[in-house]
């Protein structure tokens, strides 16, 4: 996981001043909290807190699962049972239609037979040494007659059946497993006069399928892999992308609110400037020096004055949200603080120089990388695609070892000994019809490719113009600045000839007015465009993909 560890603002010469304002107590009444705050700190907090961001880090642990999930399929499984079977099987007696009942009725009567012979042979023996019988003999000498009638023989099985086995798949396409048997096996049957024991048996069996053609190679059995892992570095490259935007937009914002501050100041102090003149005409026409008009006048520039008050307070308003947006974790239901920026640096122009721009841009952009990261999944999708049309051609190997003896140890030892050996080998096939599936993926990936490579196109196209855009854009802005400023300068200086003039009663107060009214426009502009000329050098560093360098922004794992 990433994580941003340092930052430290990229200053220049030059500051805004600003004070606190009460525009907040306006808008959310008593109660009200100011907080100064510099760009530095709310560069910072968006780090912190901005839930795009957030959301965008949430996206690399996202892919990292499933980066996981794709190596997991190489992971071995284990698998392991334990089986308890009873079987009663009845066999109809009268049911001769096949040769293995035949086989059966004449197995049970010979076994039988047998039984008693040799117990009758045993007791005999005894009686000829002067040793009393110790055998039984079996009363049940009618082993043919238990066949007869319609329930016929019932073949008792209790089995005891335990196994275990390991599977699993390598990078290359080979299956294999190794699976390890032990069952203990009881069968008799009605009739049977014997005494019967168990047997056990055992087995040792390892089995390897090697696909030879289709999922062959480590390009189709890793290509999850390496997608997930391409993948992740498009979901990380999203992210800084996230975070250099935001800083971008932090920047902006805040010189966009600094400015809307400084022109509410700029406001009042034309009310206050205009309310001045206004006591001032109307003294003069108490005194007779001035018409009604006149007052008139300055009234109606007062009232104007005021409502350009309140647009500049609505627009520092509208930062001041935006601004919320970008630094604030979560919603807070009785937000009553306003942020009132404090300085800000004034940024130097750059040197232009396109060609090196261009190089930046197409090294440093995370979106630029993201779209050459893309195209690389795609190859991997190809690479597979490609291999699917192959017919599957698959090499299969047994070998096992078995076993069987009265007890688990000896038959294991029998196994193992390598008495009993068994093995398979060959080939499988197959073929589907048409390959229509197989065709139609291929054909699907290689057009998503093209679309990857235009895309690439597409974006070196966009930071090209994105670029020459922002260019421009300094360009014009500062030549904004030093017009706005002559502006001003000029406004200021009628200003003061018309003061001088009204005072010597050259000039109308409408024409002071109107003078005044410049110059305030003036100096408004002149805030307006030294923001959109810090602003467009942020977005420089925005479409070069050098803004987390310029604040000292770099991550670590």
């Amino acid at each position: 996981m990433f994580r941003i560890v340092a930052l430290s603002l990229f200053l220049t010469t030059g500051v805004f001043a600003s004070g606190v304002s009460n525009i907040g107590v306006e808008f959310f009444g008593p109660g009200t909290k100011a907080e100064m705050l510099s760009l530095e700190q709310a560069i910072e907090l968006a780090l912190q807190n901005n839930l795009d961001a957030k959301f965008e880090s949430v996206g690399i642990e996202i892919e990292d699962a499933r980066r996981r999930l794709a190596v997991g399929q190489f992971d071995p499984t284990f698998s392991a049972s334990a089986i308890r079977e009873s079987i009663r099987r009845p066999q109809n007696a009268n049911n001769f239609t096949n040769v293995d009942a035949l086989r059966q009725r004449d197995q049970v009567a010979a076994i039988n037979q047998n039984a008693i012979a040799t117990a009758q042979n045993t007791n005999a023996i005894n009686a000829a040494r002067g040793n009393p019988a110790r055998v039984d003999v079996p009363q049940n000498i009618g082993g043919i007659e238990t066949l007869v009638g319609i329930d016929g023989t019932i073949f008792d099985q209790q089995n005891d059946r335990f196994s275990s086995a390991v599977q699993g798949r390598m990078p290359w396409g080979m299956r294999y497993g190794f699976q390890v048997s032990a069952n203990r096996l009881r069968n008799t049957f009605t009739g049977d006069v014997r005494t019967v024991f168990p047997e056990y048996a055992t087995s040792a069996t390892v089995t390897l399928i090697q696909p030879l053609l289709k999922n062959f190679g480590s390009d189709v059995n890793l290509a999850d892999v390496r997608i997930g892992r391409l993948n992740r570095q498009v979901q990380v490259c999203a992210w800084k992308l996230r975070v250099s935007t935001i800083v971008q937009t932090v920047i902006s914002t805040y010189y966009d609110m600094l400015y809307a501050m400084r022109d509410v100041e700029l406001r009042e102090e034309s009310i206050q400037a205009g309310l001045k003149l206004l006591g001032q005409n109307k003294r003069r026409y108490e005194l007779g020096f001035m018409s009604p008009l006149d007052v008139q006048q300055a009234e109606v520039q007062v009232s104007s004055d005021r409502e350009a008050l309140l647009i500049s307070k609505g627009l520092f308003m509208e930062r001041q949200f935006a601004l919320k947006r970008l630094i604030l974790k979560e919603l807070q239901q009785d937000e009553r603080r306003v942020y009132v920026p404090s300085t800000a640096p004034r940024l130097m122009a750059p040197r232009i120089d396109r060609a090196e721009f261009m190089q930046t841009a197409l090294a440093r952009r995370y979106d630029y990388q993201s779209v050459l990261l893309d195209a690389e999944v795609q190859d991997v999708r190809l690479r597979f695609a490609r291999n699917q049309v192959w017919p599957q051609v698959d090499l299969i190997g047994t070998y096992g070892l078995n076993g069987l003896q009265g007890g688990y140890g000896d038959s294991f030892n029998e196994a193992f000994d390598g008495r009993a050996p068994e093995w398979t080998g060959g080939v499988q096939v197959q073929v589907p019809w048409g390959f229509v599936k197989e065709r139609a993926q291929l054909n699907l990936v290689k057009g998503l490719k093209e679309q990857a490579i235009i895309k690439i196109k597409q974006t070196e196209l966009g930071v090209g113009v994105d670029v020459d855009t922002v260019i421009s854009r300094i360009l014009t802005n500062q030549q904004r600045v030093d017009t706005a400023r002559k502006t001003r300068e000029l406004n200021q200086e009628a200003v003061r000839v018309a003061s001088k003039r009204l005072e010597e009663g050259q000039l109308s107060s409408f024409e002071l007015i109107e003078q005044g009214r410049k110059l305030v426009e003036a100096q408004s502009r002149e805030l307006a465009t030294i923001a959109e000329f810090n602003k467009s050098i942020s977005q420089l560093w925005l479409v070069t993909g050098t803004i987390l360098d310029r604040q000292g922004i770099y991550f670590a794992k």
